[in-house]
């Protein structure tokens, strides 16, 4: 997908996060080829392609370990159950949004070069790549330090228990198995699982920062509605210019928020399996983890690496019910922002067609802008509150 448009501080970010996205192993979504050499780019993704089979290997190979490993410690079983269910939730992750390729695509050129041709608030886009970069450095900091504290909970638990290092249970070697190809069999499931990761950290990259975008996108579309007020503040033009120049501002603006609402409904699309499988994820994870603290030895390593996994799980779905929130609560700010546009400074004949205009986009604006999990759970900040509750509950009646 070759186009051309003017670079900005928008489309150089993410420029930037789609060259992290591919290096972390999942295709491209920006909307133009990366600047990577195409010999690079042959054998990279033969590597990839290669990584992928080996993760379904390990996937499958930790399903099957349900049957085949009888010897586990508490602690280990209650591993084997959190990364069983966790990463056949997580590979569908990013097959899905591969899937959707050329979607994102055209939703990333909308909002980035599209919306932001004729109107682009900077103070606006500086907020939102800083709270992008905030967000990202967060989660991915939480989720690779959970990482390491299981590799330094494998190497406690085989220092002082006298066991084999073990991190992920897969059905060969038996964890009892202290053989040298053991070992090396081990070794090379804790690099593909790294690899794996990699790919569930690029979908971070990739869902995040599109909706903090499109949240911010409605916080754009009030600057420019409020700016249209500025137009009769004008000494160069005739009251009939610029009421004329108003109207004609105001339907540039009435397009724009269609552009602005097909692309949210893209976004609940292409979206929509990563949003439920998140809900999902954090319902079963956090039960799991909760049974591990009371049923797994307590020890510093291990409260420590239960702990971080559980604030990872929790952030990752705060920041996608979060920001899937913000959608919802800045389009319900548009209203307001169309009102004190300027129609007031309309006089004689144009006056009642622009009020009628005026109107008619107001009650469009205020229809409910929601993002949705699952078919029916509206992602907000209440709901996440209640996800969390709700698994708190789950783990109560089961334990």
């Amino acid at each position: 997908m070759e186009v051309t448009y003017k670079p900005s501080r928008t489309t150089k970010f993410f420029y930037k996060l789609n060259y992290f996205i591919y290096m972390f192993g999942i295709p491209s979504f920006w909307i133009e080829d990366l600047n990577i050499s195409k010999t690079f780019v042959k054998i990279y993704n033969k590597f990839s392609s290669f990584n992928n089979v080996l993760q379904y290997i390990m996937i499958l190979s930790e399903l099957a370990a349900f049957f085949t490993q009888f010897n586990l410690t508490e602690r280990q079983r209650m591993n084997l159950y959190l990364f069983a269910i966790s990463h056949p939730i997580l590979c569908f992750y990013h097959l899905t949004l591969t899937y959707h390729r050329k979607r994102v695509r055209s939703i990333l050129y909308t909002l980035t070069v599209s919306l932001k041709r004729d109107y682009n608030d900077e103070e606006v886009e500086s907020h939102m790549i800083s709270k992008t970069k905030t967000y990202l450095t967060a989660l991915l900091s939480a989720c690779m330090l959970s990482m390491v504290m299981y590799i330094c909970d494998a190497c406690s638990d085989m220092m002082t228990n006298d066991v084999t290092f073990t991190t992920l249970i897969t059905a060969y070697p038996d964890v009892q198995d202290r053989s040298v190809q053991a070992d090396v069999f081990r070794a090379l499931i804790n690099i593909i699982w790294w690899i794996f990761m990699t790919r569930i950290y690029a979908v971070f990259l990739l869902v995040i920062p599109l909706s903090i975008c499109l949240s911010h996108q409605y916080i754009n579309l009030q600057s420019y509605f409020r700016s249209l007020n500025d137009i009769f503040d004008r000494n160069d033009l005739s009251q009939s210019e610029k009421e004329d120049l108003y109207e004609s501002k105001m339907k540039a603006g009435i397009k724009f928020h269609s552009e602005t609402l097909e692309c949210t409904r893209e976004t609940q699309t292409v979206c929509n399996e990563v949003f439920s499988g998140q809900i999902i994820f954090n319902i079963v994870l956090v039960v799991v983890l909760m049974a591990q603290m009371v049923k797994s030895e307590r020890n510093l390593s291990n409260l420590c690496a239960t702990s971080i996994t559980a604030s990872a799980v929790l952030i990752s779905t705060g920041f996608f019910m979060w920001n899937a929130g913000d959608v919802t609560v800045e389009a319900s700010h548009l209203a307001t922002s169309i009102y004190f546009s300027g129609w007031q400074n309309c006089q004689n004949e144009s006056s009642t067609r622009i009020r009628n205009l005026v109107s008619i986009t107001m009650a469009h604006a205020q229809k409910p802008v929601i993002l949705k999990g699952l078919g029916y759970i509206k992602l907000s900040y209440a709901s996440y509150l209640r996800i969390v509750k709700s698994s708190y509950s789950v783990f109560s009646v089961l334990f």
